[in-house]
């Protein structure tokens, strides 16, 4: 049985990607490239900020010049979604649930963490969490399985026993890889689309549809 669910938070515990989207288009368009929103989403889901400046633009790009596309980024991404900021649907009850059931929560994002820190702080979240890894935990962000394998090292469990909550295809591909379980959340592809490995459990379109007890002795 599970003993641990590990949460995404962009696109999962948030359903922000359509602006993280929008301003990174904006960006690039200043570098001559253009993209639609699909393309983007496709070629870099799941990337820490070097990875997806350094696919996109540059593959010299220097540390220091990563830092400040990114920061200027994520200043921008804070400002149009803080009116936007809340938890996808029956997140909460089901943070509660597990937490009566003695289910760990932990949460592995390529976030960096003053986004990290904006969601779940901003949200009052972080106490759920025994948990929590981002990009500046891990050499390789997703698909590569580092951040869930991070987050099962540190609660000393097999990867076996944890289910992951993903909206990305390179988010489940990295929790295939890591030898775990997921569920699809739909918030940025079909469901059709997501069910892709036979680790991946279901695909709902917020919490308000998963059933805890169905992976859980309640």
């Amino acid at each position: 049985m599970i003993q641990a669910l590990i949460f995404d938070m962009d696109g999962t515990i948030v359903d922000n990607m359509g602006v993280h989207t929008a301003v990174w288009l904006e960006l690039l368009s200043e570098y001559g490239l253009e993209m639609t929103p699909l393309q983007f989403q496709a070629a870099t889901a799941g990337n820490t900020n070097g990875q997806l400046l350094r696919s996109l633009i540059d593959p010299e790009m220097s540390d220091a010049e990563v830092a400040a596309i990114a920061h200027k980024k994520e200043i921008l991404y804070r400002e149009r979604f803080r009116p936007f900021l809340k938890p996808v649907a029956g997140l909460v009850p089901l943070l509660e649930e597990a937490q009566r059931a003695n289910v760990t929560l932990a949460v592995a994002t390529a976030a960096n963490q003053p986004n990290i820190e904006y969601v779940l702080d901003g949200l009052n979240l972080r106490h759920y969490f025994a948990t929590v890894v981002g990009a500046d935990d891990v050499l390789h962000g997703k698909p590569e399985p580092d951040l869930f394998l991070l987050v099962a090292e540190r609660l000393s469990l097999d990867p076996k026993v944890c289910l992951v909550f993903e909206d990305s295809l390179a988010g489940l591909e990295a929790a295939h890889r890591a030898g775990m379980q997921s569920v699809a959340v739909t918030t940025s592809h079909g469901a059709e689309e997501m069910m892709i490995h036979p680790t991946v459990r279901q695909a709902i379109p917020d919490f308000t549809h998963f059933q805890l007890g169905d992976f859980v002795n309640l």
